[in-house]
């Protein structure tokens, strides 16, 4: 299991699982009821690859969205 992305922003991360799942890339979220109940001030939700060897995939996947994978 290895952190892809990092992010408070709720959108973000309903479009992520969206894209995620429409490529067969399977993903497990952490931290997301932290996340809206302190509305992202103390912590972030972190979205999980469950498969190491969907990473590359998934940066390309961020890539075309602007975003930045987790270092």
């Amino acid at each position: 299991m290895k952190e892809i992305y990092r992010t408070a922003n709720m959108a973000e991360i309903a479009l992520l699982q969206s894209v995620f799942q429409s490529e067969d890339i399977p993903i497990a979220l952490f931290d997301q009821m932290t996340s809206q109940i302190f509305a992202g001030a103390f912590t972030e939700c972190r979205i999980m690859l469950l498969n190491d060897n969907d990473y590359e995939d998934a940066c390309a996947l961020l890539a075309e969205l602007d975003l930045t994978p987790s270092p």
